[in-house]
């Protein structure tokens, strides 16, 4: 009831730069309301409604938004439903299910169906302020691109206003005086705040700081990969200063990410030498067949010639990758040395053989051009 009561107070703050929604939206709202019930269980048919139907970007994003927070009611012990998993795609349909979910939930579900309608969306997580109160718990929104701008939503905030929308594509500048998020980045700021500036209540950093390029910062930010994005915005978080316990968690929250996808790469090289060795050993066995059927059918000799190369090359593509196996996380979990015995091993057998090739007459008559 709290939680409601401040929502309504703060419905003020953007009253007269949403006071046109109703005739703005309208026939989006409509056109939305008009969407039938059984496509509303795949986000991929949501998207594609969406698409159908309108024609730009912010129409596509209003469309979304309106049926999120229409369709799918804050419920707190959903979390423990939707929250846990690996596959996002399950997490999507399980709140779609249940038409149930937390604020993560809210700005998931809002980011995958604008992502697949083709508009930049990035879940942002931090903490909240309410006047002068700031509510550390954790809370997740949205930041999405419009025209080349980034603007932000929070779809758990307008959550079953079925009226108007208050939190819908607002500017950063108004956005960072209720929405904190962890990695200052996301501030969308020209000139991000520091926690202790924030602490004392700034909301403008001053116009004698070095400004960024929002836009370019945040295309450069998501043409990085998962282990880079994690990285740079731990570096951030620090630089902003690790004032309060929560931005502490999440930082440390970020460590262990980094940890579990290291080790998850870590996997990916261990099982592609696992791979490039089996490949490497089923060409040398077919020679060793071969050799052993007395080089029968005859072959020229350079075709056996391009066999070893490949050989070698998969051997040398190995031990290429496994060198990179545990340069980030200590690996206990792959035998790496027994992996890198089998292809040095293997190495030398190609290489007696394909020495023996060169300088003995095998009892055939191979072609050497």
């Amino acid at each position: 009831m709290k939680f409601l009561l401040l929502l309504y107070f703060l419905s003020g703050v953007f009253t007269n730069s949403k006071a046109q929604d109703l005739d703005q939206y309208t026939w989006v709202d409509i056109k939305m309301q008009q969407i039938q019930v059984v496509e509303t269980y795949s986000t991929v048919n949501i998207a594609n409604y969406v698409k159908a139907n309108f024609s730009n970007d912010e129409d596509k994003l209003r469309a979304v938004y309106k049926w999120i927070t229409t369709n799918i009611h804050y419920d707190k012990d959903s979390m423990y439903f939707t929250n846990w998993g690996g596959d996002p795609e399950i997490k999507m349909a399980s709140i779609l299910r249940k038409r149930k979910g937390v604020c993560d939930n809210y700005a998931a579900l809002f980011t995958n169906i604008v992502n697949k309608c083709g508009i930049k969306s990035v879940i942002v997580s931090g903490y909240t302020k309410l006047g002068n109160v700031i509510n550390r718990a954790g809370h997740s929104w949205c930041a999405v691109a419009v025209e080349k701008k980034w603007l932000l939503c929070d779809p758990t905030w307008d959550a079953n206003f079925n009226i108007a929308t208050n939190w819908f594509l607002i500017t950063p500048e108004n956005f960072i005086q209720t929405h904190i998020p962890f990695d200052p980045f996301w501030q969308l700021l020209p000139v991000p705040l520091t926690n202790a500036q924030i602490k004392k209540g700034h909301t403008f950093s001053g116009e004698n700081d070095k400004k960024i390029n929002v836009s370019d910062s945040v295309n450069a930010f998501l043409q990085l990969d998962t282990i880079q994005q994690l990285e740079v915005a731990n570096r951030r978080i620090w630089q902003a200063g690790l004032i309060d316990e929560q931005q502490k968690t999440w930082y440390d929250y970020n460590k262990m990410k980094i940890a579990i996808v290291n080790q998850e790469q870590d996997m990916q090289y261990y099982n592609a030498g696992v791979k490039a060795l089996n490949n490497a050993k089923r060409l040398f066995n077919g020679f060793v067949q071969y050799r052993n059927n007395n080089f029968m059918p005859v072959k020229q000799f350079k075709d056996l010639d391009l066999l070893f190369d490949s050989i070698d090359l998969y051997i040398n593509n190995a031990l290429s990758i496994i060198k990179n196996i545990g340069l980030v996380v200590e690996n206990y979990q792959y035998n790496t040395e027994e992996l890198t015995d089998n292809l040095k091993r293997l190495a030398v057998r190609v290489k007696q053989e394909r020495l023996l090739l060169s300088t003995n007459n095998p009892p055939i008559k191979l072609q050497k051009k």
